[in-house]
């Protein structure tokens, strides 16, 4: 299995222990209030959906005074269907544990992106 599926297959099993926001509203709720871990944006976001993003994720900063760890990943249909929803232009993963999971799968797709 490569990489980009582990991720998928790792956000799946997030969903389903409900411990991933998906939404606009969800996602900047969990951004805004600091319980967000990692932020997933698709790679073809709008840019005003994009600029909302990153003001929530600063708010939450400035609320829990640590960054969230942000990857551009998959289209918003791949988010959805990795999740058993609609197209998401954006996923939150709350559980610390989720989250570096699924960053360090991320991190190694960019560095064979790298080369």
């Amino acid at each position: 299995m490569d990489l980009r599926q582990r991720v998928f297959g790792m956000l799946g099993m997030a969903q389903r222990a409900g411990k991933v926001a998906s939404g606009a509203e969800a996602v900047t709720s969990a951004l805004s209030t600091g319980k967000t871990e990692l932020l997933i944006i698709s790679r073809d976001i709008s840019r005003n959906s994009l600029d909302k993003l990153l003001s929530a994720a600063e708010k939450g900063e400035k609320v829990t005074g640590k960054a969230v760890t942000c990857f551009r990943f998959g289209t918003s249909d791949d988010l959805g269907q990795a999740t058993g929803k609609a197209a998401r232009a954006a996923l939150a993963v709350t559980d610390k544990a989720f989250a570096k999971g699924i960053s360090d799968l991320l991190e190694g797709i960019n560095e064979e992106e790298d080369i």
